[in-house]
């Protein structure tokens, strides 16, 4: 693991000269519109793809499925999404990076923490038999739920990397609380480690930069994997666009064919604004 940067299909996170990789979020409704999404955020320039399978018509919403069959239907979902993805060069298709958010977490996926790790790692052994050009380039995991040393091992061995992730839509935690987060996602195996809170005033947007500032810091003083710190809604917006605190990645969003625009979280900006922000603001 790198505190500097990871390499996901040939692209770097974070990018050139230190700027945070662009990610979109694919979200659906269905597989035929993330498709498109993904085409729309490629054509688009985004570094990576995140396939949000939770928000998928196709999965059922990940509920009472059995769990090899949930499992099945994501795998499906990726493949799908994958033939998008995956462009015959480097310029021609962005990596995936694979999502399924609990509701606990603001996604549709109404899985106890059990279930959750249980699905993971279903799907995980479903993606062993792929070659590893079609496996995504990494998986998000829930630090909340528990599994993310077993899940990290386990798509470490596929060679796939792991965005541990925490996600607080009520409020922006106490910075010792978030760092002690950050932490145990680094023990814990995270190759990324992810954060995104609600803030509720101008405060808790700088306490969250500050927070991800010193978790990027230089070597021997900083958490020691590359970190995303989000302060979502229109008051965290500057969190997205801010690269001289060191996040590795943000989120943007694009239309899709239908001109239909779908954000996956409170205070993602279309894609050309982030990129302009990222330029102007370059440390």
């Amino acid at each position: 693991m790198s505190a500097t940067s990871l390499t996901w299909g040939g692209r770097r996170v974070p990018g050139p000269g230190g700027l945070p990789a662009v990610a979109v979020s694919l979200t659906g409704p269905s597989l035929a519109h993330a498709r498109a999404q993904a085409r729309s955020a490629i054509g688009a320039g985004a570094d990576v793809l995140e396939l949000r399978v939770d928000l998928l018509e196709e999965t059922g919403a990940l509920t009472a499925a059995p769990m090899d069959t949930a499992a099945a239907r994501v795998l499906e979902c990726l493949q799908g999404v994958g033939e998008v993805a995956n462009g015959a060069d480097a310029d021609a298709g962005a990596p995936l990076l694979l999502t399924c958010r609990t509701a606990v977490e603001g996604g549709r996926a109404h899985l106890d923490d059990a279930a959750y790790g249980a699905l993971l790692r279903s799907v995980l052994d479903g993606l062993a038999d792929w070659v590893p050009e079609r496996r995504p380039a990494a998986i998000d995991v829930e630090v909340q739920r528990g599994c993310l040393p077993q899940v990290s091992e386990q798509a470490h061995g596929l060679g796939i990397d792991v965005v541990a992730s925490f996600h607080d839509f009520e409020a922006t935690p106490a910075d010792e609380a978030l760092e002690e987060v950050l932490a145990r996602m680094a023990r814990e195996g995270a190759d990324l480690a992810k954060i995104a809170v609600w803030p509720t005033s101008a405060d808790d947007v700088a306490r969250l930069l500050g927070v991800c500032a010193r978790a990027t810091a230089g070597a021997g003083t900083g958490l020691g994997v590359p970190v995303a710190a989000m302060s979502m809604g229109a008051l965290g917006a500057v969190s997205r666009v801010a690269p001289a605190f060191g996040s590795a990645l943000t989120f943007a969003v694009v239309p899709d064919e239908q001109g239909e625009t779908r954000a996956s979280a409170p205070g993602q900006m279309p894609i050309q604004d982030v990129r302009r922000c990222l330029e102007l603001l370059r440390a």
